[in-house]
């Protein structure tokens, strides 16, 4: 399956869309609220496939972040 990393800063639908994945036998490498805190971190998770909210915390939005990692690392987003 699939290896997964979320960026949504509302809790509660950030748990229900991990849930959801988890039951489907996904890995949820990571729940994100920035793009930023992704950036940082992705070469120690390597997702295969990123869902990434538009409207986020931090300076970058959903859609600068996504640019950013199909430019660095051609992950799906």
């Amino acid at each position: 399956m699939a290896r997964i990393a979320i960026v949504e800063d509302e809790f509660i639908v950030a748990m229900d869309i991990r849930h959801s994945l988890e039951r489907r036998n996904h890995e949820v490498v990571g729940i994100y609220d920035s793009g930023e805190e992704l950036l940082e971190r992705f070469e120690q998770i390597w997702p295969e496939l990123v869902l990434m909210d538009i409207q986020i915390k931090g300076d970058l939005d959903g859609v600068e972040t996504s640019a950013l990692l199909f430019e660095r690392y051609g992950i799906p987003v």
